[in-house]
Formats: C-alpha cells, structure tokens, sequence
C-alpha cells in the first residue's frame, strides 16, 4: 500500500503553504540529489486552452527544487497533432503565451525533443502485454538526474482521463514513439455517415487521406495516429474501435515503465485536480470543469497518485450533468472505456499499487 499525501481544497488556506507541506512530507525531497538536474515535466497547454496548471504553482514548486539543492528546468514534448505546439519553436511560443517564461516559473523552459533528437532507446520488446519493440524517452529528459511530474488531472477522449502515466508515457517520449503507441487506434471510418466533403483530407497533417469514390482512403505508412480526422469531422464519420482505447492504456503503461527504468527511485508525482475538464490541455477548448476543485496529491507512486485522483473525481460535487453521480470511474464511463486499464497495467509492470494511503496535509 502506497502514501498518498492530500492537500484538501475544501479545507481552505494557502495553497503555496500546501505545496510546501506535501513537497515534503510526501518526501519529494529525498528524490532530488545536491546539484542534480531535475526535469520537471508538465503541459503547458495548448494555444487557446485556459485551464492548464498555473505557472505560479508550478514556480513554487520549482522554488521548493531548488532550495533543497535541485537545479530544475521546466519541460514538455513537442505534440503529434498539428497546432501550437507540434514544433519546438512554436511550442515555446504559445508556452510564452500561456504564462511560461523563465521569470515566470524561475527555471529555463526546454523543450526535450524535435530537431535532431532521436531520443534514447528503451527496449520494451519481450515484456508482456506490449506491443512496442522500444519506447525512445526525449534526450533532454532522459539525462536529467530525477524527474518530478507535475499533472493537470482531467479527462481525455482516448484514454478516459490523463493522469501521471500519461503525462510521463506519452508526454516523455519523441514523435516517434507517441506515433507507434497511437497506431493501435487509427480511427475507422463509418461511410454511412461520410459525405465526401473533403475536410478530413484538408486537415491531415501528413497527407495520409485522399478521395476515392467521394470516400476517404488513407495509406496508413504515411499516417501518424494524430486523429486529427476524429476531431475535424463535420459529420463525426471517424471513430475508435472497440477494444481500442484499452490498447492505447497498455502501451502508455509501457511507455511509462520505459520512461521509469532511468528514473527509479528519482522521481515524484504531484497531481491538481481542479478544472477537471472532459477534455485534455492538449484541446481548445477542453470544455467546462466537470466537478468542483478537490485538491493537490503528492506521491512516491504514479500509479497510486492516479487512482487516488480517480476516486476523488468519483467523489467530488458534480457540476451540471455532464458525469453520472455515484459511479466508479465517471471519466472513463464519459469517454466510453474503462480508465482503469493503464493502472492495471501499470501496476502488473510493478510502477505502483491500485491500493493507497491517504494522509492529509496542512
């Protein structure tokens, strides 16, 4: 059974105070060698997206960095999807946009892939259950010394909600690799429902899709799994598969052990659940918060910090009608999977434990 530390917003009081205490007594500090690098890993939001995690929260915990002896550097991956933040340079443009400047959070802003970075090869092939042969972690992440995990808790379409083992499995990687877990869900397409408008072709960003027959065809070597298509649809023809998203949740949990087999014993995972949206930072807009602000966590385990979370929302006072109320798994039940697949995956690959210890703080 895992410590999960929780800093109770119903309580009221200093949120900053907060942070200070779970930093501590969820012994983030014991993660952090004197004078080592720390990459500490976030979405700074997508161009557009207002409910990112604050820069001032994020700076007070680099501040807490940094007075135990850390020298910290605030970090993202450039996206799959065309927008604001598929290259290096433009995501630095909208993460200034967003409130994300070195005065700001107190750290320089690196952003850990694109150019020439290949990334560093992790072999997940022969581990069970995964259908990736290696998991490539972003150069720069990579060769920091420890990672803390700073993570917008929320809803996303594919994966039920985007927690800790996302932000590190899909967030830590090159385009590769996030091109190679999303292949196990290309959205199908549903001709009954397709009039031949065009737009899915107009909008890939590869060129993958053409017409044929006033139909869409895609040649999926060319197609990156971004589905982009899903979203731009004006008749919604695009969907996902059943069992899809499940397989999407497995390869995040490999991806995640892959990211963690560098950062054993040097990492640590702080979790907001406030503005819980139905949709990721990545979306503009990600639509209303679903249930009022719970809190912060803090924990040693991604896997425990994510279920915890989980079962908060579960909990939390909804708003509007968007959730079913007293139903395990709301967010995942709002997407149409079953979000706890990636932490039973995560645990069966020993990254944590489903079953936790909650410890209020402050």
């Amino acid at each position: 059974m895992s410590d999960v530390y929780f800093l109770d917003y119903s309580r009221g009081g200093s949120v900053l105070q907060g942070l200070k205490s779970l930093f501590h007594e969820a012994n983030l500090t014991g993660v952090i060698p004197v004078d080592g690098s720390v990459a500490v890993k976030l979405h700074m939001g997508e161009l557009g997206n207002i409910t990112y995690l604050r820069p001032i929260l994020v700076r007070r915990v680099v501040d807490l960095l940094r007075k135990v002896g850390g020298k910290p550097f605030v970090t993202d991956t450039t996206a799959l999807y065309p927008g604001g933040r598929d290259t290096p340079q433009k995501y630095l443009a909208t993460a200034a946009a967003n409130g994300f400047l070195e005065q700001s959070v107190n750290a320089p802003i690196i952003i850990a892939d694109g150019g020439d970075d290949l990334g560093v090869p992790v072999a997940v092939d022969g581990v069970e259950g995964c259908e990736l042969t290696e998991v490539r972690v972003a150069s720069r992440i990579y060769h920091a010394d420890s990672l803390i995990v700073l993570t917008h808790f929320k809803g996303h379409m594919q994966t039920g909600f985007g927690g800790a083992l996302k932000n590190m499995g899909m967030g830590c990687v090159v385009k590769e690799t996030k091109k190679a877990q999303h292949r196990v869900n290309t959205p199908l397409l549903d001709e009954s429902l397709c009039d031949g408008c065009g737009i899915c072709i107009e909008s890939c960003p590869r060129g993958a899709l053409w017409l044929e027959d006033d139909k869409p065809r895609r040649d999926l070597d060319k197609c990156g799994g971004c589905s982009t298509c899903v979203f731009e649809c004006p008749s919604h023809a695009f969907y996902f598969g059943e069992g899809m998203k499940e397989q999407l949740q497995v390869n995040i949990a490999h991806a995640s052990w892959a990211v963690l087999q560098k950062f054993s014993g040097r990492s640590g995972f702080i979790n907001f659940v406030q503005d819980v949206t139905p949709h990721c930072d990545c979306a503009s807009p990600s639509g209303m918060p679903l249930v009022q602000d719970v809190g912060v966590l803090a924990s040693l385990d991604p896997v425990a910090i994510d279920k915890a979370s989980l079962d908060m929302v579960d909990k939390a006072v909804l708003i509007g009608s968007s959730l079913i109320a007293d139903q395990p798994d709301r967010l995942g039940k709002l997407h149409g999977t079953d979000s706890l697949v990636q932490l039973k995956t995560a645990q069966k690959l020993g990254l944590g434990s489903l079953e936790y210890r909650l410890i209020p703080v402050g």
